[in-house]
């Protein structure tokens, strides 16, 4: 039986369900307090969305530790008043029927600190050769996986439905899976079972901490590309059924920037999400995000294999995304550029706006 986007997705560990197969995407927006409370105007950006439609709602990354901020304006959920700061939000998902997810985040060598602070599994240098990143100690990675447990306890206690561990992208997630940044020897390096250790520490002591009436998501970058190396395509795979089959995760989002393409590994073999679809147990639904902009887009990456489409740049200018395409299936938005007073009218503050503007061609020039 196909599947259509008014369908409602079950997240199957949890048994929490989303009214329709659409997310927000987790996206960089600069709109929060410089403690990592959440802002009115960040608050107020997820709530149009809700007011939209979206059956899914995930956060930008939330650190979990001060030492892993990675940018001004970002959420963190690594304290008490952080946590409190989150409370109208989580009421809004409720009154909204939205299901609501924060991402837990580190920036391990990414941070916006120094080579003396940032962490990261080896140390780490930048393009340049700079030294950016140190070492982390074996009490240091304990203490990052103990971080990310703790706020994904405060997360259930602030009212979130679940949390999506970002483990792609470049962070210290991902560092630690990636064999360009890890390249230690002990039993957190080396093999590609040791570098996965991180990440499966900290899955495990979320679900032994949070209960089996939590959602857990995982984001994986399945390939090297850009500027994320050090990934395999089938060792991602294989992570991803280990993750659904053994570990009690909800979900598994992939992120490809493109969901349309196919893998760079197996550029023949048709687009790189169905490979996830079927390797993945049946009941584990497939998030995926990139260059899903219409309504048509989001039908062809369901017919693809993807369960939940998590909507990104078409999502910040068009916060009724949801409630449009219900009204007309065929609903193909306008797109960029956007002037000014469209993008405070989808409520991105003057930060966001900025912001925005490193993504070429988002912002009109003439506003």
């Amino acid at each position: 039986m196909s599947i259509s986007i008014e369908n409602p997705i079950v997240y199957p560990v949890s048994q929490i369900t989303a009214p329709n197969r659409i997310a927000l995407a987790p996206m960089t927006n600069t709109q929060s307090h410089d403690d990592g409370r959440l802002s009115d105007d960040e608050a107020k950006w997820l709530k149009q969305r809700i007011d939209g439609g979206f059956g899914t709602i995930i956060t930008a990354g939330a650190y979990v530790d001060a030492l892993g901020k990675s940018w001004n304006g970002q959420i963190g959920i690594h304290n008490h008043a952080t946590k409190e700061s989150f409370t109208p939000l989580t009421e809004a998902f409720r009154k909204g029927n939205s299901v609501g997810i924060i991402q837990l985040f580190h920036g391990g060598m990414r941070a916006m600190y120094d080579k003396n602070t940032n962490q990261s599994p080896s140390g780490g240098k930048n393009s340049r050769g700079e030294t950016i990143a140190r070492k982390m100690d074996i009490d240091e990675i304990h203490s990052a996986i103990n971080a990310h447990i703790e706020a994904a306890y405060r997360s259930k206690q602030a009212g979130f439905h679940g949390v999506e561990i970002h483990g792609a992208h470049g962070y210290l997630i991902h560092q630690f899976l990636s064999s360009e940044t890890n390249k230690r020897t002990d039993l957190w390096g080396g093999s590609t079972k040791h570098r996965e250790r991180f990440l499966l520490q900290i899955v495990r002591g979320i679900r032994e901490k949070c209960g089996s009436d939590f959602v857990v998501g995982v984001r994986l970058s399945p390939e090297d590309a850009n500027w994320f190396h050090g990934i395999d395509f089938d060792a991602c795979l294989d992570l991803s059924c280990r993750l659904a089959e053994d570990e009690g995760v909800d979900y598994i989002h992939i992120s490809l920037w493109d969901a349309f393409k196919a893998a760079d590994k197996y550029p023949e073999k048709g687009p790189a999400i169905s490979h996830f679809k079927k390797a993945l147990p049946k009941i584990t639904p497939l998030m995926t995000a990139g260059k899903i902009w219409s309504g048509q887009d989001a039908k062809d990456i369901l017919s693809y294999g993807a369960d939940v489409l998590a909507l990104g740049r078409v999502a910040i200018a068009h916060p009724n995304w949801v409630n449009e395409y219900l009204n007309n299936d065929l609903y193909n938005p306008t797109k960029p550029p956007f002037s000014i007073s469209h993008l405070e009218n989808a409520g991105l503050n003057h930060s966001f706006i900025e912001y925005m503007r490193k993504w070429k061609g988002f912002v009109g020039n003439n506003d």
